[in-house]
Order: structure tokens, then sequence, then C-alpha cells
């Protein structure tokens, strides 16, 4: 089974997408910000997740913050992740920089794991 590892400081967020991509078939991971996302990174090197979802504005560190880190690390690096944000793409480009896709919010859970197959495939 494919694994995601879901980052959004948002508990409603966090169970949505938790029940609606498990109930698809996935392994889903969560975390609540992005210096916990790293952490569990580093604490999971041998398990790591298909794919990370990712929301911008979170405290601690930003998801724009971590993606960059992600992405320029050897270890990580070929992770793909996905940006959820509530501003117009046109006015977050640069944040969006680390990011191999994104969803604006609100969007429907449908939507999320349409491009996450569209990513890397259905759960199994």
């Amino acid at each position: 089974m494919k694994k995601i590892l879901i980052v959004d400081d948002s508990p409603t967020v966090i169970h949505v997408a938790y029940d609606e991509l498990e109930d698809a078939g996935y392994v889903v991971e969560v975390a609540y910000d992005g210096a916990a996302c790293l952490k569990w990174l580093a604490d999971n090197q041998n398990d790591l997740p298909d794919l990370i979802v990712l929301d911008i504005e979170m405290p601690k560190m930003t998801g724009d913050q971590c993606a960059e880190v992600i992405k320029t690390s050897e270890a990580w690096k070929h992770i793909p992740c996905v940006a959820l944000t509530s501003r117009a793409p046109d006015s977050i480009g640069e944040h969006l920089a680390y990011f191999d896709n994104y969803l604006v919010k609100p969007f429907g859970f449908n939507e999320l794991k349409d491009l996450i197959v569209r990513m890397i495939g259905p759960a199994e």
C-alpha cells in the first residue's frame, strides 16, 4: 500500500483527509506543522511516504519552508509534495517553488484523491 503524510494545523482537515484517504486504501500518517513533518521523516527513514500533502500556512514552520527542506534533501527530494492553500495561486507563486502540485481551499476531498491518484497511482 502507498503511504501519504498529511501535514496541516487544522484537526478538521486532518480528520477528514485521513478518513477519505484511508477509505481509498492508502496508509495515512499525520503531522500538525512543518517541524513535526521533518521530525516524522527523520524518524521514519526506512518507511518514507510516497507523497506529502502540506498546508502552506502553519505555525512553527510553514509548508513552503518545510517543502524547501524536503526538496533540497538528498534523502527526501524524490517525495512528491502537494501544497494546500487558501490563497489564489497567482498571489503565492514563490511559495509553490518546492511543490509538485497544489490545491486551493476549499476543495473537495475527491479532488484531493484524484490528484493523488494522478501523481502516485492508486493505493495498491
